[in-house]
């Protein structure tokens, strides 16, 4: 993607695909929150559209009367307020603002690392307040993808352009999924974006866990620690409560947390947006592989699993298996990024001893499938068919739609094999796409 000046903010501005989003919904939203894990890049996008600015850190809001909050809110349209849940007064008056002002569109857009516990003092701000979410820098924003497969056609059924070529070696991948996709770190040397990652990772389990709660202080920075470890151990998976309690265990001196205690954590890791899990997908939306199955666990970005457990490039490399997860994750990120792009939802589908690791549906039900491998090669390549196949058919059996299409995604060749993946082709009826080919 190129990029561009920000002449508002007189720096450099990487478009985001949210932007074309954005704009569409300040054509009839009053209000818009912009919401994501802290330093994925929510104020700079927002500042792109914004004409004045609301930062927190330089008003005293907390104890404002309602005029006073009134006043601040006076500023020329969309005026952006930065990090608004820091006075969370400022949601039920920028809500009264939208009323005073008739429902106009484009009035406010604010930003938001952390969501706050329910309260029944402020309002939903449901018809006024339009969320967004913003993710970490996909491949096709930050410049490894070429984006020359497009979702979109994807889920229109179009043919896979056989010159689409691209190449990423197994040492590009496992640094890319380390440095991971934050826009601070993007252009730092390998080694500090790795400290950046891990520095992040402390900061969000001793500082941004306990501001998104109200819960008593029963947290400690350490506990934390180890329920995000858990969550980087099992990454990909669908392991229950209990094995994630089992998991934070260290040693025979470390008890594992509570079944009791454990959900309070993986509640307050949603809330600033470091957790987002991948929901089951049914051929209906009452199917009981909805209602049944339960989530598959992933982080908002690979790199905060592999600074969790301070795994480098050098020893992801070393850890196979546990790459092929982060590879996963990686790719399961960016079609989030991709299918939001397309007014899409990313899912996986699983029945007893099947499934598929991912599906993008739309709201007119056309719907891709995708199996996600690190390595390409004749193996990984007759399984992917084998599993995509078998939920063409049984979708076919369910009288589904049948599916635009059936994607296996791979991150590289496998060294002593030469499938081609460079270039991205269709095969048997399944399309064959290097993850660096791929965009929205």
């Amino acid at each position: 993607m190129e990029v561009r000046v920000n002449l508002g903010h007189g720096r450099e501005y990487v478009p985001r695909l949210l932007d074309t989003k954005l704009q569409a919904a300040l054509a009839y939203s009053p209000a818009i929150v912009i919401e994501g894990p802290r330093g994925c890049g929510k104020t700079t996008t927002g500042g792109q559209a914004a004409s004045s600015l609301l930062a927190m850190d330089e008003v005293e809001v907390a104890d404002a009367a309602a005029g006073a909050l009134r006043g601040l809110l006076d500023r020329e349209p969309p005026l952006l307020i930065d990090e608004w849940q820091v006075a969370p007064s400022l949601w039920n008056a920028v809500r009264r603002e939208c009323d005073r002002r008739g429902g106009a569109p484009g009035q406010f857009i604010l930003t938001g690392s952390s969501t706050l516990p329910d309260n029944p003092i402020r309002h939903s701000g449901a018809g006024r307040l339009t969320p967004l979410r913003l993710r970490t820098f996909s491949l096709y924003e930050s410049g490894p993808s070429n984006g020359a497969v497009s979702l979109g056609a994807l889920l229109r059924g179009e043919a896979v352009d056989a010159a689409a070529e691209a190449s990423l070696s197994r040492q590009d991948l496992s640094e890319i999924i380390c440095r991971g996709g934050w826009p601070a770190s993007r252009s730092m040397p390998l080694e500090q974006s790795l400290q950046f990652v891990e520095s992040y990772v402390n900061a969000m389990c001793g500082i941004d866990i306990r501001r998104s709660t109200d819960t008593p202080p029963f947290r400690s920075t350490e506990t934390a620690r180890r329920v995000l470890r858990s969550l980087a151990r099992n990454i990909g998976t669908t392991a229950s409560v209990s094995a994630l309690a089992l998991d934070t265990a260290e040693g025979e001196t470390t008890p594992h947390v509570s079944r009791r205690t454990l959900p309070a954590y993986l509640e307050a890791f949603e809330r600033v947006f470091l957790r987002e899990d991948c929901r089951p997908w049914g051929f209906q939306p009452a199917a009981k592989q909805v209602m049944r199955v339960r989530p598959k666990r992933y982080l908002a970005d690979p790199s905060v699993a592999t600074a969790a457990l301070r795994v480098g490039p050098r020893r992801l490399l070393e850890e196979t298996v546990y790459m092929g997860s982060a590879f996963e994750s990686l790719a399961i990120r960016d079609l989030k990024a991709y299918a939001d792009a397309n007014d899409a939802e990313v899912y996986y589908y699983a029945e007893s001893g099947f499934e598929v690791d991912a599906v993008v549906e739309n709201r007119d039900g056309d719907w891709v499938a995708f199996e996600i491998k690190l390595t390409c090669n004749d193996a990984t390549l007759a399984k992917s068919k084998r599993a995509l196949n078998k939920l063409a058919q049984r979708a076919q059996e369910a009288r589904k739609q049948p599916p635009a299409k059936l994607v296996a995604l791979f991150g590289v060749n496998a060294p002593d094999e030469h499938t081609g993946l460079r270039i991205a082709r269709e095969e048997d009826g399944v399309a064959i796409v290097p993850l660096a080919t791929l965009g929205p």
